[in-house]
């Protein structure tokens, strides 16, 4: 119920614009955990001064400025941090790279039959990561890969197929036919722009596997014993 009622708290955010009071009068959930679910979701300056012409609160408009005033000051922090490591990780050895993805392989790899390499994420970017690692520490080329989405019924089957295709450069055969998962009142609504599904990719090798989890086992037993 929690998921869901916090899939509902976002929708009344991002569609109507909802301040807090107004979603909790709606909800009935604690002001504290609609802070902590709709931190990412803040109201622009812009939008708040309108609202606040529309009849707002003062009391509503001046928390949500302050919101608004704080979410800036994260985002400059967050923007130091940021272009400090980007500088610090140009550096990065080949070394380290290949070490990330057998960390990475660790946590959230294939590793239930000792013949298939696969790797499930849905963030773009470790899937994209993962297919540069294959081929850059173990020559796989692309067109071997082959990709599984993972999708929602209320998805645009099509679309995420794309986003996919283009965010890999993968060709249309390369991708087995989406799995689709009918909604539970208790699911996550997958409406938003920012969530594209479950996408996994994999190549069948049993040598590349072995390779990989030899590897994996004597990094551990190195890092372990130091």
């Amino acid at each position: 119920m929690n998921k869901y009622l916090k899939q509902k708290a976002i929708q009344l955010r991002l569609e109507k614009q909802l301040s807090y009071s107004a979603i909790q009068k709606e909800l009935s959930v604690a002001k504290s955990t609609l802070s902590e679910w709709l931190k990412p979701f803040p109201l622009s300056r812009e939008k708040i001064l309108e609202l606040k012409r529309l009849g707002w609160k003062n009391s509503e408009a001046k928390i949500e400025m302050f919101r608004e005033t704080m979410r800036q000051k994260r985002e400059k922090k967050d923007k130091g941090m940021y272009e400090k490591y980007l500088t610090q990780f140009q550096k990065v050895s080949d070394e380290a790279i290949f070490i990330s993805g057998l960390v990475l392989y660790l946590a959230e790899g294939g590793k239930t039959n000792n013949y298939t390499v696969s790797l499930a994420n849905t963030d773009s970017r470790i899937i994209k990561f993962f297919v540069k690692w294959l081929r850059v520490f173990f020559q796989v080329p692309r067109s071997r890969l082959r990709a599984h989405l993972h999708l929602y019924e209320d998805m645009d089957i099509a679309k995420e197929t794309e986003f996919w295709k283009n965010e890999l450069s993968f060709k249309g055969s390369q991708f087995y036919k989406p799995y689709v998962t009918k909604l539970k009142r208790a699911s996550f609504l997958y409406k938003e722009s920012f969530r594209h599904g479950t996408c996994s990719v994999m190549v069948s090798n049993t040598e590349l596997k072995r390779r990989i989890m030899m590897a994996i086992k004597a990094y551990l037993k190195s890092v372990i014993r130091k």
